[in-house]
């Protein structure tokens, strides 16, 4: 996930003493850790509209100030298919991606990512890499007759991201950029950031954050893509058994009478 450091607000001094304050208030018992409660579960017994989910989240080339030239480029491609039903992960694909913009990684990308100059340098294009990836989502639709069109008998899959980044704009500009054919499955998908906030009525400090909240620990290394794609899939299954329905909350189809489940 591409992170652009936020700029302090308050004086060292200051945000320091509020944060004593804060935790003094807790030990004393004045106010209490938030932690968003286990909803009942009689709402969990609630109708899906897709049975399996594609639970995805890309890293790419970043700096600790603006790009000194070109912009973002997929450096990790990971992806898990998640059964709605029984909240395992069934199949994961994961990929590091060769950047050609921006080569060499900034040594901000690196601390950020885990990710190192020999992995990406080890890695293969983004084009082939869209080509293994499409190859194993067909495995995956024929193996469990899954479809991304609700217009199709059978049981059906969309994609899900932590936020609206990853294919609203890293991917899809990335693809636009070096002319590659981007698979037109991407072009729905349902933002979990977008409909936490929606179900819990609550605005998270991150995935880790939403994790949190909810008194579950991430696990891994943060801003890892696997380990981010993993640990949203682990947040899905366990909103879904909190009772909220999945649902596509974006599109980039240019024809809006094909039929998806919204």
């Amino acid at each position: 996930i591409f992170i652009i450091p936020n700029k302090t607000l308050y004086s060292p001094n200051y945000t320091s003493c509020v944060m004593a304050t804060k935790r003094l208030a807790e030990e004393l018992g004045l106010v209490q850790k938030r932690q968003v409660k286990r909803m009942s579960q009689s709402t969990s017994k609630v109708n899906q509209k897709f049975e399996y989910l594609i639970v995805l989240d890309f890293e790419s080339t970043c700096w600790d100030t603006w790009p000194p030239a070109g912009q973002n480029e997929i450096i990790e491609f990971p992806a898990v298919l998640l059964d709605l039903s029984s909240g395992n992960t069934l199949s994961e694909f994961h990929e590091y991606v060769k950047p050609t913009e921006q080569s060499i990684l900034s040594s901000f990308c690196k601390n950020l990512t885990g990710i190192t100059q020999e992995q990406v340098d080890a890695g293969i294009p983004l084009g082939a890499c869209l080509c293994l990836f499409s190859s194993w989502i067909q495995k995956l639709c024929e193996q469990y007759q899954m479809s991304f069109n609700i217009s199709v008998p059978g049981k059906h899959v969309t994609f899900a991201t932590w936020s609206d980044w990853d294919l609203q704009i890293c991917l899809h500009r990335e693809c636009l950029r070096k002319q590659l054919k981007k698979p037109e499955f991407f072009n729905y998908w349902i933002d979990i950031r977008y409909m936490y906030k929606k179900f819990y009525h609550r605005s998270p400090k991150g995935l880790a954050g939403a994790l949190q909240d909810l008194g579950i620990s991430f696990v891994g290394q943060e801003h890892s893509g696997i380990c981010d794609t993993r640990n949203t899939a682990v947040l899905i299954s366990r909103m879904i058994s909190d009772g909220c329905v999945m649902t596509i909350t974006k599109s980039l189809a240019v024809n809006t009478n094909k039929v998806h489940a919204h």
